[in-house]
């Protein structure tokens, strides 16, 4: 058994908490603690030990009930360096913590990241891909294993005079995701976008660990921009948008080609975000990305009627 204790956001220690996300293995962007606080309403952190490893717990109230949930910009969470324990011994860690947290809350949904693969056993769980591509190869050698298609769309693209840029602003990547996107996801409310809008620009961006790439037209007009997120081992494509113009001159395909050519040879891995809609997940193996797996988990044990709720 482990100690596992539940500490409230503002009583943690940031700087073993941080530590230990850039320390492990399976530290990811969305686990650091300023991100945390930019777009969570609240969160607790379970912590094992000493910090030995740790899990973020977005949680916020509703009809005089608090309970777990998925802010926006997250994809995953889940335990961040946990120990290379046998598989008998990582499913028990799980099921130890998944009882401890519904003890605490008794409705949510939780979030384990690709390594957490002890959380495949939790009775309900849900599975949900990711794409990644490991970009610590030459870039002939990536480019190798895209698709023909693909190949004929940058060509395309090329032929269209388009330019690669990253002098686009922060903020004006994120104001043409809202023009585009935002009807797609009503759940996330305009204060979201001013939270995260703040985080990228006066804290990440200071810390290189937020910038654009672009595709420009011979006019220099925008066809298609990327929001990008950065840390020790991934590139995350937060933010992507595409006008129309783009669309016709295939502008994402190059956009994506000269950032996987850009990077190429470096130790990280560009991470596409995933989506469980087909037609994305085929975009994204056309560049020769594979799958990975995460895991989202919800329970239910609110007292009738307000378990028929959601």
């Amino acid at each position: 058994m482990y100690a596992i204790r539940l500490i409230p956001a503002q009583q943690i220690d940031a700087t073993q908490w941080d530590r230990r996300v850039a320390m492990a293995e399976n530290g990811l962007i969305y686990s650091c603690t300023d991100y945390l606080h930019a777009v969570c309403e609240n969160w607790m952190g379970l912590v094992l030990n000493d910090y030995e490893a740790m899990m973020a717990l977005p949680c916020k109230s509703k009809l005089g009930y608090t309970y777990w949930y998925t802010p926006p910009f997250v994809q995953q969470l889940g335990l961040i360096g946990l120990p290379g324990l046998p598989k008998q011994e990582q499913q028990q860690m799980v099921q130890q913590i998944a009882r401890q947290v519904m003890q605490q809350y008794a409705y949510g949904t939780l979030l384990f990241n690709h390594s957490n693969t002890a959380a495949a056993y939790l009775k309900g769980i849900v599975q949900k891909p990711n794409y990644t591509l490991n970009l610590n190869r030459p870039y002939p050698e990536i480019s190798s294993h895209y698709s023909p298609d693909l190949k004929q769309n940058i060509k395309k693209a090329e032929r269209a005079a388009t330019v690669y840029s990253n002098e686009v602003p922060i903020q004006t990547a994120i104001d043409v995701f809202i023009e585009h996107h935002a009807h797609q996801s009503k759940h996330i409310h305009p204060d979201n976008y001013l939270a995260f809008s703040q985080l990228c620009n006066n804290v990440l961006a200071g810390r290189g660990q937020c910038f654009t790439r672009a595709v420009l037209n011979s006019n220099r007009e925008m066809e298609s921009v990327v929001l990008l997120l950065k840390d020790g081992r991934r590139i995350y494509n937060l933010m992507n948008t595409t006008t129309a113009a783009g669309r016709q001159n295939e502008a994402n395909h190059f956009l994506l080609d000269q950032l996987i050519r850009e990077f190429a040879e470096e130790a990280l891995l560009l991470d596409f975000e995933g989506s469980a809609i087909p037609g994305v997940q085929s975009f994204y193996r056309k560049f020769g990305a594979t799958e990975e797996t995460y895991y989202l988990y919800h329970y239910n044990k609110l007292p009738f009627p307000l378990s028929l709720l959601k």
